[in-house]
């Protein structure tokens, strides 16, 4: 297929990217067509080709929830820069747009003295992927601080939801697949810099100590209610079982590590057999919290 969005200004567009380059678990093969958005109107011209096209695609935020098929993905995937990049205060009232990095915005927060999003600190996504997934820590989510989110379909079109349009859950969200989160209003709350950054620092650190290095997407599965995913795991004597270059780690069994040379199919063939060990035992059926495209 030609360029189909030959034309379009405000947008980067690379032909058969490897999308390893840009996940966490430095897995997968490549996208069809990998295009930066820097405008909304930019963005809503894209969609209307891609729609026009019937061509698949998804939004990329920092690459940190997701596995990639080895095959790669045959459509469009795209990442918000620009304006998708700034933050705007009004009072306690932060505007940011859905592609700036959780660890951007905690910074910009701490430097005006606005507080109440420390339990992010140390998640490696975007404010637009945390809203969509209702990103949590510590017994905290982005549900808390949310109160309005600014969408854009896959037919170009804008919709403004409330909170109670979002209908957060456990790591979910209503914002449908296919949606585009190009900002998010979040409440903070007053405080001083160096309260903010002594809870930050807290926070790393214990994220530090409970979470493995190397590359991987986090936490694998969703915590089933009453339970802890990787403590199912662990239970069930599965840290250190490897397939291929893909292993539980001995640190936290919810975390699949890729050594280095995983293949998603490595991956997916260790979580199935975690599922089934953890199913066979407890009778809990685990449920990806990582997403997988292609």
């Amino acid at each position: 297929m030609k360029n189909p969005f030959k034309g379009i200004p405000s947008i980067r567009m690379i032909e058969d990217e490897p999308l390893a380059d840009h996940t966490s678990f430095h897995i997968g093969g490549k996208a069809r067509f990998f295009v930066c958005v820097y405008t909304k109107k930019a963005l809503i011209r894209v969609l209307q080709r891609i729609d026009k096209n019937r061509l698949p695609y998804f939004v990329l935020g920092a690459g940190t929830n997701i596995l990639v098929a080895d095959s790669g993905f045959p459509g469009v995937v795209l990442k918000l820069g620009g304006i998708f990049k700034r933050i705007s205060w009004r009072g306690v009232l932060a505007r940011c747009g859905g592609g700036v990095m959780i660890r951007d915005f905690l910074e910009d927060s701490k430097e005006k003295g606005y507080g109440g999003g420390e339990f992010l600190a140390g998640i490696p996504g975007t404010i637009g992927g945390a809203v969509k997934g209702n990103a949590g820590a510590f017994g905290c989510s982005i549900a808390d601080m949310a109160i309005r989110v600014s969408v854009v379909g896959g037919d170009g079109k804008e919709h403004i939801l409330s909170r109670s349009d979002l209908g957060f859950t456990y790591r979910s969200s209503n914002i449908k697949n296919g949606c585009t989160v190009i900002a998010a209003d979040l409440v903070m709350i007053l405080d001083t810099r160096t309260s903010i950054q002594k809870r930050i620092d807290e926070n790393l650190k214990k994220r530090m100590e409970r979470h493995p290095a190397g590359y991987s997407a986090g936490s694998f599965f969703k915590n089933p209610p009453g339970h802890a995913a990787g403590k199912l795991i662990e239970m069930c004597g599965l840290k250190g079982i490897a397939v291929g270059d893909a292993v539980v780690s001995e640190k936290h069994g919810n975390y699949i590590i890729n050594r280095g040379r995983a293949k998603a199919a490595d991956v997916i063939a260790l979580a199935d057999r975690i599922k089934r060990a953890v199913f066979k035992k407890t009778g809990i059926q685990l449920e990806e919290e990582v997403r997988l495209l292609g």
